[in-house]
């Protein structure tokens, strides 16, 4: 399905800020993943883990969306503080999660949007979410974990072309 121009409009910018993301984190060393905004804050390697894994959770999780064979892998690497994860990794994950993303938004049309569901959440409380509370839910948390990892560049005098 061709998506409707007044979704695009709602979601345009999302594919661009995605990529930078992913240019930022790629020449990344494991040195550099570790960085941190102060020592009780999440490394960068977590804050994109936390990314890509809330992109599985919402939208398969949550929405049932078909993950693509990509299951739910990336759900809580951030948690794992003794398994760092690679910009390699890092990539590779946000590349297969961005393409269940772009199917979901191929496939919803304008009222698709609405249609609300209702699920237990991981801590087992029922969650009733939309597509378009997903989406906007998606496009803030990468924007606010993605202003974090820009930071913590910035702080380090690395370049990043996050929130240009």
């Amino acid at each position: 399905m061709a998506r409707p121009k007044e979704m695009q409009a709602f979601y345009g910018g999302w594919a661009e800020q995605h990529r930078r993301i992913v240019e930022t984190l790629r020449p990344l060393t494991s040195e550099q993943m570790q960085l941190r905004a102060a020592p009780a804050e999440w490394a960068i390697w977590q804050l994109a883990s936390n990314m890509v894994g809330g992109r599985m959770y919402w939208l398969c999780y949550m929405l049932g969306e078909d993950d693509h064979g990509v299951g739910p892998e990336w759900i809580g690497w951030e948690d794992e503080p003794d398994h760092p994860r690679t910009a390699d990794q890092l990539v590779e994950a946000f590349g297969k999660t961005w393409a269940v993303v772009e199917s979901s938004l191929d496939r919803w049309g304008l009222r698709d949007l609405t249609v609300e569901s209702t699920k237990n959440n991981f801590w087992g409380q029922p969650t009733t979410v939309s597509p378009a509370w997903v989406i906007q839910r998606l496009m803030a948390h990468e924007a606010h974990h993605g202003s974090e990892i820009s930071l913590i560049l910035r702080i380090h005098n690395l370049p990043t072309l996050i929130n240009l």
